[in-house]
């Protein structure tokens, strides 16, 4: 199982930084460019929201997702994990912390790809270094947008 983490401080209060991330259509604007994502469908937000979407990369890579929120405590965690994907597993948890005016947000991301070594190779060559580009990109984007 792999795991990153990455933490950035936001100049919102804890609110608004958990309402932008409970809102999907945010997920769009935070996304790098060389990624498209499209929405199949969304249920309410909340715990036990599904949200089924496509994901395209490098052109030609299509996915598709199904996650869920297994947590949801507002303000300061919400959790997603893959019910189908690309991945074995995939786990991410948002977590928010009041620190003064501002908030701390931290993501925890958790996953493991198929394939087994095949997976691990793909991981240590391709996928982390993706992980960790497209997770510094999103808390820059959540960063930028929230503090304008």
């Amino acid at each position: 199982m792999e795991r990153y983490q990455k933490s950035v401080l936001i100049n919102a209060p804890i609110e608004r930084v958990f309402e932008f991330h409970n809102d999907t259509n945010n997920l769009v604007q935070i996304t790098p460019k060389n990624i498209s994502i499209s929405f199949e469908t969304r249920g309410n937000p909340g715990l036990g929201q599904d949200i089924f979407l496509s994901i395209r990369q490098f052109v030609i890579l299509k996915t598709r997702w199904h996650v869920r929120i297994t947590e949801y405590e507002p303000p300061t965690k919400m959790v997603d994990q893959q019910i189908r994907g690309p991945f074995a597993y995939w786990k991410q948890t948002r977590l928010l912390t009041r620190r003064g005016g501002c908030t701390e947000l931290t993501d925890v991301i958790e996953y493991e790809l198929p394939l087994g070594i095949i997976g691990r190779i793909a991981n240590s060559l391709v996928v982390r270094h993706q992980i960790v580009n497209m997770f510094a990109y999103r808390q820059l984007r959540t960063k930028a947008l929230l503090e304008q």
